[in-house]
């Protein structure tokens, strides 16, 4: 891995740039995303645990990066998920 600074002297900067991959949970009666974005494709999991249609699917897209506020929303949409997919488990045990 190469933790060396771009070179910005030129007009374009020497380093490519961070590709992020974001998940979502789509469906194919909806134009758009239903949750999301997600950090992981294991996080989208549980959105589609959550979501409760067999026909919801996870999607990914590549993103040249993403600010603070939408990593804050992916991170938060992955614990949100978890939670409700986790009581949902123990709800189905009792």
């Amino acid at each position: 891995m190469n933790n060396q600074p771009c070179n910005t002297a030129g007009a374009l900067p020497a380093c490519a740039k961070k590709v992020t991959e974001l998940f979502f949970i789509t469906h194919p009666k909806v134009p758009k995303a239903l949750l999301g974005p997600f950090l992981s494709h294991k996080a989208a999991t549980y959105g589609l645990a959550v979501m409760r249609s067999a026909d919801a699917v996870v999607t990914s897209s590549l993103v040249d990066g993403i600010d603070e506020l939408t990593h804050w929303q992916a991170v938060n949409n992955g614990a949100i998920c978890r939670a409700f997919a986790g009581a949902e488990r123990q709800g189905a045990n009792q």
